[in-house]
């Protein structure tokens, strides 16, 4: 896969309802265990790096995009060349 598949791929998951649906689950979740009284210290280092995790997820995605808006500016500043 290219990284211009990869971008537009990257971009429709982002745009996905269903999967931010999820995210937005996880994410609440896991920042709910912060708050909670009885919650470990295990228990809260482990959401937290759940938390980071799913971030990262977020911000891969968000790169593979940018990527791809990159590429896609270089091609139109080549046409125009």
């Amino acid at each position: 896969m290219d990284k211009r598949e990869m971008a537009q791929r990257a971009a429709t998951l982002l745009g996905d309802d269903v999967l931010q649906s999820a995210f937005n689950g996880v994410l609440s979740y896991h920042t709910g265990v912060f708050t909670r009284v009885s919650a470990t210290e295990a228990e809260v280092l482990e959401a937290r790096r759940m938390v980071m995790a799913l971030h990262e997820v977020k911000s891969q995605l968000r790169r593979y995009v940018a990527t791809g808006e990159m590429l896609a500016k270089k091609d139109q500043d080549r046409e125009h060349d």
